[in-house]
C-alpha cells in the first residue's frame, strides 16, 4: 500500500512537471513565430491593397513601385516582372483584381508572408474572363516601407 501511495506521488509530479514543460514549449514557439503589429499589418494590407489598385486603374508606375528593387524570385527580376505587368496591360482592355481571405505572417523585422486568395476579371474582345487563385507573396521591408519581394 505504501507502494502504491508513493508511486502515485511520484505520477502526479511527473504530471505537473510535464505540464511546466509544455507551457514552457508553448512560450518557445509563440517566441520563435513573432505575430504582426497592427500597424505592420496595416502596413501590408496597405500595400496589398494598392497592388488591386494598380491592377485595377492598370497604372504601370503605382504598380512598379509595390516591388522591391532587388526582387529575385524563380530566377526573375523587377524588370520581368513589370514587363509582364505590361504586357498584360496590352493585351486586355479592363482589370479588375480583388483579394481576399488574407493570411499575414511576420518572419522577422524585415521579412512577411502574405496568403491570399484574389480574383483577376480582365476585359478582351468585348468578353470578361475571370480567374480565382490563392497565392504566396514574400515580402520585404526597405526604407520605403514594405514591398512584394516575391511569389509573382
Amino acid at each position: 500500500m505504501y507502494f502504491l501511495f508513493r508511486y502515485s506521488d511520484s505520477n502526479r509530479s511527473i504530471r505537473s512537471a510535464l505540464l511546466k514543460m509544455n507551457r514552457v514549449l508553448l512560450l518557445i514557439v509563440i517566441a520563435a513565430f513573432p505575430a504582426c503589429s497592427d500597424l505592420e499589418k496595416s502596413e501590408i494590407t496597405a500595400l496589398m491593397d494598392a497592388r488591386d489598385l494598380a491592377m485595377s486603374q492598370r497604372n504601370i508606375s503605382d504598380y512598379s513601385a509595390l516591388i522591391y528593387s532587388n526582387y529575385d524570385d524563380q530566377g526573375r527580376s523587377k524588370v520581368d516582372i513589370v514587363a509582364q505587368m505590361v504586357a498584360l496591360f496590352d493585351k486586355f482592355d479592363r482589370a479588375e483584381m480583388r483579394s481576399y481571405n488574407r493570411q499575414i505572417q511576420q518572419l522577422n523585422d524585415e521579412h512577411a508572408r502574405c496568403n491570399q486568395s484574389y480574383t483577376l476579371k480582365v476585359l478582351a474582345d468585348g468578353e470578361w474572363r475571370k480567374i480565382v487563385q490563392r497565392e504566396q507573396l514574400a515580402l520585404t521591408r526597405d526604407r520605403d516601407g514594405w514591398k512584394i519581394s516575391g511569389g509573382l
